[in-house]
């Protein structure tokens, strides 16, 4: 009797202390809950009051002073993470798991047959990944500083151009060498004279590089020397496109324009375009005469240099923040702040997809092209939640097929 009477005191103390435990975890997921809201408030009112001092302090000396003491790009101030659970689609064919552990600023589709993905991120290195495999084949490990743009060269394939926070742009070889996994040096250096948001292959011989100096810079890459600065903008540039076959050169720029440039013309200006009432993260050419800008303002614009009025003759409102866009075969990528990645037709203006939620937080970048020996889409996308994923997209609309 007295042994039963001991059991049933340690049974109920047993379950008292298991009860006593979940009242404990469940309070400290309360507590961790409201500790959350409080951050995420703190954030938000830390992106107004960002955005309202960007307003009222037209030359952003306040922000980019202290933007510049971090080493990296200013949108990672302003972005903010979303803790919901991220359930991996159907469509997702690999990920970088952790392979970087910071930010992804930049990722491109590349290479002979296009066979490799290049990331760039600001933990100071780009990895150069299999396309098919998904296996990381090479880090390079040269910068000092955030890497923030990575292009593959147009002549010759296994040539990397990176650019960085520690003012200097590389070009470097993919090494076919199976026992090299890491590698630290360069073909070339050059150096800036301040953060290099972006660089572009131009020409045989020539780069194209923005800075936060609000300056472009061509070079030539074999005497490694710069051959002309373009000068104008008021703010910090973010993007560099280069036509593909004559010596045309967009910039984009936190003074909410993007600019034509004409190398065979003395003093190569040839339009500013204003219609962006926020930063311009990106343009890219579709022609001679047209091209696409993405903006924090939420709109992506399509604009013509032949149109007798200044205003974009097609625009894409996508709401949030639009960050580096892609374009391949008249269907564009846009990288969203809300996590989302949306594809449309710059032909019809049309809506063809969207992959919703694709990463943890906002999506940065994204490549596109045509899948291996199939007619579906090949997306990689990178994002401030330090992962690159690589999507297939099978099912665009018909009328657009």
């Amino acid at each position: 009797m007295i042994r039963k009477s001991i059991d049933s005191l340690e049974t109920n103390n047993d379950q008292q202390q298991l009860k006593n435990c979940s009242e404990l975890k469940n309070k400290f997921h309360e507590l961790l809950n409201e500790i959350e809201k409080e951050y995420n408030g703190i954030l938000l009112e830390n992106v107004a009051l960002r955005k309202e001092l960007e307003h009222n302090n037209k030359s952003g000396t306040i922000i980019t002073n202290k933007f510049r003491r971090g080493n990296i790009f200013p949108m990672i101030k302003n972005r903010v993470g979303f803790r919901k659970k991220n359930h991996s689609p159907n469509n997702l064919i690999f990920s970088s798991n952790n392979q970087h552990q910071d930010i992804i600023w930049d990722v491109q589709i590349g290479g002979l047959d296009n066979c490799y993905i290049g990331s760039a991120s600001a933990d100071k290195t780009a990895i150069i990944w299999c396309r098919k495999t998904g296996y990381p084949l090479l880090r390079y490990e040269g910068h000092c500083g955030s890497v923030n743009s990575c292009r593959f060269g147009y002549f010759d394939p296994n040539l990397v151009l990176t650019t960085s926070g520690d003012h200097e742009i590389h070009i470097w070889k993919i090494s076919l060498d199976e026992n090299i996994k890491i590698l630290s040096n360069s073909l070339l250096k050059l150096k800036s004279t301040d953060i290099v948001s972006c660089a572009e292959w131009f020409q045989h011989d020539q780069i194209v590089s923005t800075s936060w100096d609000k300056s472009a810079t061509i070079w030539n890459i074999e005497m490694g020397n710069s051959l002309r600065t373009l000068y104008g903008h008021d703010g910090e540039l973010t993007y560099v496109s280069c036509h593909q076959t004559k010596p045309l050169i967009l910039t984009s720029s936190r003074d909410e324009t993007f600019r034509l440039w004409d190398c065979r013309i003395s003093n190569s200006l040839v339009e500013i375009f204003h219609g962006h009432t926020k930063t311009v993260n990106s343009t890219l050419f579709i022609s001679d005469n047209q091209f696409i800008s993405s903006s924090d303002d939420g709109f992506v614009h399509i604009w013509d240099l032949r149109s007798t009025n200044s205003s974009p003759f097609l625009s894409f409102e996508c709401i949030s923040p639009c960050n580096r866009l892609s374009l391949f075969n008249n269907i564009l990528s846009v990288p969203l702040d809300n996590r989302d990645i949306r594809l449309y037709s710059i032909i019809t203006g049309e809506k063809l997809y969207i992959q919703k939620r694709a990463h943890k937080r906002a999506v940065q970048c994204t490549s596109l092209v045509q899948s291996i020996n199939s007619m579906e889409l090949f997306l990689a996308s990178g994002s401030l939640d330090c992962q690159m994923h690589t999507w297939n997209i099978q099912k665009l609309k018909e009328n657009h097929r």
